[in-house]
């Protein structure tokens, strides 16, 4: 039962800092200028008395927060920590101890919490295959506008040759310019519903286009340069947190073999002598 009740405590401990983790990563989004987009109409505002309902919004993101996505994510929490308090009320209950009652405390918190960490996880997940494809798809849009196709057409073809995230962003964006919605405006959505750094630049880039007049081809192809630096550095990042993840097998798994393996013998023989 104390073993039980020392990971519960280490899951609850694992949970509540990869949500500090997630908090603090907002607010740094936040200032360097990648904000959460907020939409306050009324067909994406929560439910009326959800408590809650912004955060869900946020970890959902624009393209999967409908109220529906909302009052799933909401029963999926309160499912999850229901039978979570009801399993570990059964565990700690018949012994109860100050180790279990914190375990049990934090394993519900966590039931809570592990929905919304799933579900940032996701939009996470989105918004990289949107960036990562993109800097692939500039390049086919460069031979498109050089071949005196429009942005508009290139998009298109490009959503029809193709069936992932970026697809179904350019489908939706297309949607929008045959609804008579302005060019601006579509943009706009499309950058508020993938605020990465990539989208967000490209759409900067093609509403200079739209302001200047410059060639969109010599626009796209810059945009092209600037996506792939994006990319190569985002890569060189990941390689260098490679060492610091590397720290905790090194420490707590490896060391201490490698010990056993090159103390232990003498250990042994000098046992023996004493």
């Amino acid at each position: 039962m104390n073993l039980i009740g020392v990971l519960m405590v280490a899951l609850g401990t694992m949970l509540a800092t990869r949500t500090l983790v997630d908090a603090r990563q907002r607010r740094i989004e936040l200032n360097s200028g990648m904000t959460v987009p907020t939409d306050t109409s009324p067909e994406r505002s929560s439910p009326s008395g959800v408590p809650g309902g912004q955060s869900r919004r946020e970890a959902l993101g624009l393209v999967e927060g409908t109220p529906e996505s909302v009052q799933r994510l909401m029963r999926l929490q309160v499912t999850s920590t229901v039978v979570t308090g009801v399993v570990v009320a059964v565990l700690v209950g018949s012994q109860p101890t100050a180790v279990g009652v914190l375990a049990a405390l934090g394993a519900v918190g966590g039931a809570w919490q592990i929905p919304l960490i799933s579900a940032r996880r996701r939009e996470s997940e989105r918004r990289t295959a949107v960036d990562r494809e993109l800097t692939d798809a500039i390049g086919e849009m460069v031979m498109g506008v050089e071949a005196g196709l429009t942005l508009d057409a290139v998009t298109t073809r490009y959503a029809e040759r193709h069936r992932n995230a970026l697809a179904h962003e350019f489908r939706h964006l297309a949607g929008n310019l045959r609804a008579g919605r302005p060019r601006t405006e579509a943009l706009a959505e499309l950058r508020d519903r993938t605020p990465s750094p990539i989208m967000r630049s490209f759409v900067s880039a093609v509403e200079q286009n739209m302001v200047l007049g410059t060639p969109l081809a010599a626009v796209l192809r810059k945009q092209a340069e600037t996506t792939r630096r994006h990319r190569r550095q985002a890569a060189e990042a990941r390689a260098a947190g490679v060492s610091m993840k590397m720290i905790f097998p090194t420490v707590f798994c490896i060391l201490p073999v490698l010990m056993i393996v090159v103390v232990g013998p003498a250990i042994v023989k000098l046992v023996d002598v004493l």
